[in-house]
């Protein structure tokens, strides 16, 4: 009796969970001018995916055949999980390369590491009690030597401008995104504003656009204003990206998730590179385990491989990082 009665008051939680997730679906299809509340469901897809499993395992133990409607509306979201949590540990050094370049097909091929990173400020606020931040930034991008580094959240220091030094640039500036690389830069531009997505052309053996993008972040006090700016931000990008002469590698700090009209919006006819050769779920934000909030994507004509979110707690984000093929 007592088993019956706690059944019957899970099967009531397990159906309002089932339903907010069966609601989620629909965030990346509708936008927030519309109905903004959807988009915050994009947030909880992760943990209502997580609740909705343990609940199915519960009913299969407890023989009851409430787990079809979980199996169900599970296999339903199998699109939104496949953006949430990759398995496609796609790999390639550089000898495998090397080897690669042999064949005659491929023998002009080239493979580039780019790292995508929001350093927020450097610690200029100090958020993190720690006042070597900036020059441990500096040293793990030496370390790592990207040939495409972008930066979201820049600010320029005595210790940051060794970046430029680096990269062999001559021009110092403080815009708060940032595009260094060694690679010939035939063309700068920005779209709507210098902080929010500026873009380089840059010529290896194809000219590629590279945009790095920041979109509006989440505040509790004007939430729905955030949604809706974030999303018109992106729908203006995207124009852009279309009309882009080459193909494109777009990254940086989209502030939504991969269930969002904002992501849906920019990942439209481009590869993510997480869902190409990344594994697990990807989380970029250091405080929120299942949020991935930053990006690599690129034109479908690439391929990506060696997926990395890089485990330095040097902001509130992770540094991603991934090596693209340039055909």
């Amino acid at each position: 009796m007592i088993k019956n009665n706690i059944d019957r008051i899970l099967f009531f939680v397990n159906s309002v969970i089932l339903l907010l997730l069966l609601i989620s679906y629909l965030a990346p299809k509708i936008h927030p001018d519309f109905f903004w509340h959807i988009s915050l469901l994009g947030i909880l897809f992760p943990f209502l995916l997580i609740l909705n499993t343990l609940f199915a395992v519960y009913w299969v133990i407890s023989w009851r055949k409430y787990f079809w409607a979980n199996i169900v509306i599970i296999v339903l979201g199998l699109p939104y999980i496949d953006n949430t949590i990759a398995n496609q540990k796609n790999t390639l050094d550089q000898k495998e390369f090397s080897q690669l370049q042999k064949n005659k097909k491929h023998q002009f091929d080239q493979l580039i590491n780019l790292m995508s990173f929001n350093v927020r400020l450097f610690n200029q606020n100090e958020n993190i009690d720690d006042d070597k931040i900036e020059n441990k930034i500096v040293e793990m991008i030496k370390e790592k030597k990207p040939n495409v580094l972008c930066l979201q959240e820049f600010n320029l220091t005595e210790s940051t401008k060794e970046l430029f030094d680096a990269f062999n640039y001559k021009k110092n500036n403080d815009n708060k995104l940032q595009i260094f690389t060694n690679y010939r830069v035939i063309k700068s531009g920005y779209i709507k504003s210098k902080n929010i997505c500026i873009y380089k052309d840059i010529v290896l053996n194809d000219t590629i656009r590279v945009y790095n993008i920041h979109l509006q972040s989440n505040w509790v006090k004007t939430m729905k204003s955030s949604y809706q700016n974030r999303v018109n931000e992106a729908l203006k990008i995207k124009k852009h990206i279309n009309k882009s002469p080459f193909p494109v590698i777009v990254c940086g700090d989209f502030n939504d998730t991969p269930l969002s009209y904002t992501y849906s919006t920019l990942k439209k006819g481009l590869a993510d590179s997480f869902q190409e050769s990344g594994i697990g779920i990807g989380n970029s934000y250091v405080s929120i385990p299942t949020l991935r909030i930053d990006y690599i994507l690129h034109s479908q004509k690439y391929e990506s491989y060696n997926y990395k979110k890089l485990k330095y707690k040097f902001s509130d984000h992770y540094p991603i990082s991934c090596d693209i093929l340039i055909p």
